[in-house]
């Protein structure tokens, strides 16, 4: 278990930016959807479990499939937003839980997915949780958007470290940016406990003006959990850039993947 006081800090900052969250963060391409379903070829009785869902921007797409959702989520703001959202959906159940206590049966669902939540789950029992609850030969899928930075988009992303260099020394970007065809490895690699392992990407960018992007800062954990102060000010400074040499947008490029394995 992370017993680590400012990661848990910065986990629960998700209790004050729920509906932030739920306006600004962005989605998923429904491409990425239809692979992990054909993947995963469930029956139409196969429940399918989601380890912090979040305000439902992913769950939105395994309710579509019909089959039972049982979705989970550590933060009681987020889980009423999600509830919100999948209101229309009689098959979905939006449960306040971390996935660590949550006492789930084993051998019950026939997919058990994580959308960019993986990084908050326990690394030390994640993986064998993920194997519990699944029966033989049921699917799991790690799914996130990893954020790249095509030569044509670097600019920004250069210029903007002398911003946090500025106000957030500490959140200055380490390395080299990421290019589009520089993925990261399978989350389940190396385990004996799954098989036929793959992982399915799709490309996507969009394209925000100063206010979005903001906005979109505003729910990064690490930015919300910095003092008021310290904040308002990064943010300001962002947004002077951008409005000052950026015409007014920010355009981020990402890959949709998905890890996706078989229980042994």
């Amino acid at each position: 278990m992370i017993h680590d006081p400012a990661w848990d800090y910065q986990r629960r900052t998700f209790e004050q930016t729920a509906e932030a969250y739920d306006r600004y963060r962005p989605s998923y391409p429904q491409a990425l959807y239809d692979d992990i379903r054909a993947y995963a070829d469930l029956a139409p009785d196969d429940q399918v479990l989601e380890i912090g869902c979040g305000t439902g921007r992913g769950t939105v797409f395994f309710a579509e499939w019909g089959n039972p959702v049982l979705a989970i989520e550590p933060a009681p703001a987020m889980a009423d937003v999600a509830r919100r959202n999948l209101a229309s959906f009689e098959s979905v159940e939006v449960r306040t839980a971390r996935f660590e206590d949550a006492g789930m049966e084993h051998n019950s669902f026939g997919l058990a997915a994580c959308v960019q939540a993986w990084h908050w789950l326990d690394p030390e029992t994640r993986i064998q949780r993920f194997a519990d609850v699944l029966y033989a030969h049921g699917t799991a899928a790690i799914i996130g958007n990893i954020q790249v930075a095509p030569e044509d988009n670097l600019p920004f992303w250069v210029r903007v470290q002398e911003v946090y260099r500025e106000h957030t020394p500490e959140m200055m970007h380490q390395g080299d940016f990421r290019k589009p065809d520089e993925m990261p490895e399978h989350p389940l690699d190396g385990s004996s406990l799954f098989y036929d392992l793959a992982q399915i990407g799709h490309a996507w960018h969009w394209t925000l003006n100063t206010e979005d992007y903001l906005g979109l800062c505003a729910t990064h954990s690490a930015k919300a959990a910095l003092e008021p102060e310290i904040r308002h000010r990064l943010l300001a400074g962002i947004g002077e850039l951008i409005d000052a040499e950026f015409g007014g947008h920010v355009t981020e490029h990402y890959v949709a993947l998905a890890g996706v394995a078989r229980r042994a």
